[in-house]
């Protein structure tokens, strides 16, 4: 272990970036870290970490385990933030995982400093994409233990599911754009409406035809 003076702290809109750094578009996923360097460049690009120690990092473990590290502690994050929005409870695999990298993240400490002392971290120096994932998993979970999460979503886009932080005013905000996924939304239920009115037509019309006058 060793301190530094400098921070590479994440907050919820990072968390949220690496939640998303895997989309669905109709339910397939596109993979957004699909490769250790695109990882190291998703973190190095938020100043979570230094780029020369993941590199690093990689090199000794190996790329497949690194990267399946990374993904699977991205999954668990998602699984409980689901939980957390869909109000059920998560899985025990997914929670351990999370409990894992957050005793990765860096522990502040104080430093001497001018006219006293200022903040330091200490730093696990054989892990730094441990610490990373930490970091991310951090402004997640101090949300829930502040319980400020009310206004955490999931699209309602069944085939996207991007997860976002409801800003608007009113907080009722369902999809994750207005312009793409509720866009579609309100197309299905307007065509749905339309065949709804073209059955019931069909329903109201005699299967013997017109009936000629007496």
């Amino acid at each position: 272990m060793h301190t530094s003076n400098h921070a590479h702290a994440a907050d919820l809109e990072s968390t949220l970036a690496f939640l998303n750094s895997v989309h669905f578009d109709a339910g397939v996923p596109d993979e957004g870290l699909g490769t250790a360097a695109e990882a190291i460049a998703f973190f190095a690009d938020r100043g979570l970490a230094h780029d020369e120690a993941l590199h690093a990092q990689v090199e000794a473990v190996g790329e497949g385990p690194w990267l399946q590290r990374v993904h699977a502690t991205r999954e668990a994050i998602r699984g409980v933030w689901d939980a957390q929005v869909e109000h059920h409870e998560p899985s025990s695999a997914d929670i351990d995982t999370v409990n894992v990298v957050l005793r990765e993240a860096p522990r502040i400490e104080l430093v001497p400093g001018d006219g006293c002392c200022g903040i330091g971290h200490r730093h696990t120096v054989d892990d730094p994409v441990g610490e990373v994932l930490g970091r991310l998993a951090e402004p997640f979970v101090e949300a829930v233990a502040a319980g400020t999460t009310d206004r955490f979503r999931i699209c309602a886009n069944d085939g996207c599911r991007w997860v976002f932080e409801d800003t608007s005013r009113a907080g009722r905000r369902r999809w994750c754009d207005m312009s793409s996924c509720g866009n579609r939304a309100k197309v299905r239920r307007y065509r749905s409406k339309l065949r709804e009115a073209a059955d019931e037509a069909a329903d109201e019309v005699s299967p013997l035809g017109p009936v000629e006058a007496a």
